[in-house]
């Protein structure tokens, strides 16, 4: 299967917890929508759009990714899927779809026992292409990651996130310091939290991502990824929020009241 992972700072914990261990922040979960685009430099390389469905405790997310189009360099089109309880994050069910010599096709992740178990279907046909399973040990998929930061921001806490890639399971420095940050956000400046972290290896299914990280959330109960940086093998990479849809929310301004 082709190599690949999310990129996404807010993805991607010295001790290891499940997830009942998870301190709490007051991030309220609600449906919505955030689209981000990925620079290089001044040149946009690329859109990742995030739909969230969700009760405020059962978590349907969905995450599309795209490259630029007038970049003849890089053509990334994916999709990914996700299900699962805000509080119960550990070994989701995770999808990626993907085109594959002019098919579109699926691959489901999921963990059975001690394996983790990748099939790939066609998606028109259901047909299935190909089965690999791998001993493992509990991770948290791409997507679920995500919710996991912002779970725990703020919260000063340092941990070490088991992250899915492919059918290996990485391990990922975080940092989740308590202090305030302030960054500027269109014209304005931004109440923000920051959290970073160091990826001790060379990540090739993460675009060669490798090093430290930086990334800054709303500092308010919606936790919404602002503005992210990322080492990778062709230079740093910026991540900004573009649009978003959620209900009442703008971006908490300095001059505002909690």
């Amino acid at each position: 299967m082709k190599k690949f992972f999310l990129i996404l700072p807010f993805a991607v914990l010295f001790i290891y917890f499940g997830a009942s261990a998870v301190p709490q922040n007051n991030f309220k979960l609600e449906d919505e929508y955030l689209e981000y685009h990925a620079f290089w430099g001044f040149i946009n390389l690329g859109s990742i759009k995030i739909w969230t469905e969700t009760d405020g405790e059962y978590v349907k997310s969905r995450f599309l990714m795209d490259s630029n189009p007038w970049l003849f360099f890089i053509s990334i089109h994916y999709g990914f899927e996700s299900e699962f309880n805000i509080d119960s994050l550990l070994d989701a069910k995770f999808l990626i779809y993907e085109m594959i010599k002019g098919r579109k096709v699926v691959t489901i992740f999921e963990r059975m026992g001690d394996k983790i178990v990748a099939v790939q279907k066609d998606v028109q046909t259901g047909e299935v292409i190909n089965i690999v399973e791998k001993n493992t040990r509990s991770f948290y998929n791409g997507i679920a990651a995500f919710y996991l930061t912002r779970k725990l921001l703020g919260t000063g806490q340092k941990i070490t996130a088991p992250i899915l890639i492919q059918l290996d399971v990485k391990d990922v420095e975080i940092n989740f310091p308590s202090e305030n940050s302030t960054i500027k956000f269109g014209d304005s400046l931004i109440r923000a939290k920051k959290i970073s972290g160091f990826i001790p290896f060379v990540a090739e299914e993460i675009a060669g991502v490798t090093g430290d990280f930086i990334a800054y959330y709303s500092d308010d109960s919606a936790r919404i990824p602002i503005k992210a940086y990322f080492k990778t093998s062709v230079g740093s990479v910026r991540i900004e929020l573009v649009k978003w849809n959620r209900d009442k929310w703008k971006p908490p301004q300095v001059a505002d009241k909690k």
